[in-house]
This record gives structure tokens, sequence and C-alpha cells, in this order.
């Protein structure tokens, strides 16, 4: 039997995705920082955390779960620190799936999860490219920018996901237990925002 990660993928496949799934992530998140000062938002000391953000495979046995990485940011009249994030690209519009294991990670770590998502669905094509180009891709999502949005779930709102949430058997992701939420129930989750 192999690795529960590869979600039926060749060890081969998993690494590519790994590595291009890591780098898109990083994108993001340096976008992510500039958001955040377009919209007037203060933050410091966001860094790296943990396991895994250089794109390298890493062997089963090692802990990969848990958050990206780490922020404070100033809410209302305080502080929020040392907030664990997990960034979360979602390239078709319409939905978004998590898995139940991640939920849990997320939870035990009191991390939030930063979501960055194409919201209009169109003849793009947004997913992972057959040929890993990365350049190419960035172009492809840059071109789009007027339609992505993105928008921050706080730890008390990953936590009732997974308390209240319904999960089912996830095909694209290995039948692992996850939830599927529909684009017009985000407001319920997080605050939409504008990828400006």
């Amino acid at each position: 039997m192999g690795d529960r990660r590869f979600d039926n993928r060749s060890k081969a496949t998993f690494k590519k995705d790994i590595a291009f799934g890591t780098a898109i992530e990083k994108y993001f998140w340096h976008g992510f920082l500039a958001q955040l000062e377009k919209y007037n938002v203060i933050y410091e000391n966001a860094r790296d955390n943990g396991v895994g953000n250089d794109g390298e495979y890493v062997e089963t046995g090692t802990n990969t779960a848990g958050a990206d990485y780490i922020i404070d940011i100033l809410h209302g009249d305080a502080w929020r620190r040392n907030i664990p994030m997990e960034v979360k690209w979602v390239p078709t519009a319409g939905k978004l799936t998590l898995k139940k294991g991640d939920l849990k990670a997320y939870v035990d770590e009191n991390a939030a999860i930063l979501f960055i998502y194409n919201s209009v669905r169109d003849n793009v094509d947004l997913r992972k490219p057959k040929d890993y180009n990365l350049d190419r891709h960035l172009s492809r999502i840059d071109a789009k920018k007027g339609d992505i949005r993105w928008g921050v779930m706080f730890p008390h709102k990953v936590k009732t996901m997974l308390e209240r949430a319904k999960f089912e058997p996830i095909p694209y992701m290995g039948n692992k237990q996850g939830i599927i939420i529909k684009q017009h129930n985000f407001d319920q989750w997080f605050k939409t925002n504008k990828w400006l």
C-alpha cells in the first residue's frame, strides 16, 4: 500500500505537486502581505512555520501537518500574536474543499486559514498545469487578478467548522473525509476581499 498522502498519485507526481504547490503558496503569501498593506492592516513578524515550506519531499513519519506561516496582526486595538496561518489557493471557482484531518491539525495549532480563490468561472484554467510551468502559470493568475479574492478564516471559525461539518469521502482527495463549501456560503466563514 502506498503513502496515504499521495491521494492516488505516484511518488514522483506527488513530489512535483508538492514543489509546485509550495511555490504557489509562497507567491500568494507574499501577495497577501502586500494586500494587508493595501488594506491598511498593520502586521509584523510574518515568518515561515515548520516543516515542508521549501517544497522538498518529506519522508513518511515526519509531521508536515499544520499551518504554513505565522504572523502578528493588529486587530482593532489589540495585537493578535503568533497566529499560525495556512495558505489555501482555490483555483476553481464555485467551491473550496477541506480535509477533516487538516482541520483537526489547524484546530490543534489554533491556526487561521488564508483562502485565495478564483471567484469567476470562465474558460481560464488556473489549476496546476500538466507541464508544471510555474512562470507561465503565475502570468495566467496575474492576468485574472480582477477575479481573485481572499479571506481569512480565523481560528474560532476553523474550530466551529470542525465541530459542525458533515464530512464525506472526497474522491479527488483520495476519498479522505472532507467538507465542500460552496462559494455562496463563503461569507459565513470569512470576509471576502478583492485582490488589489
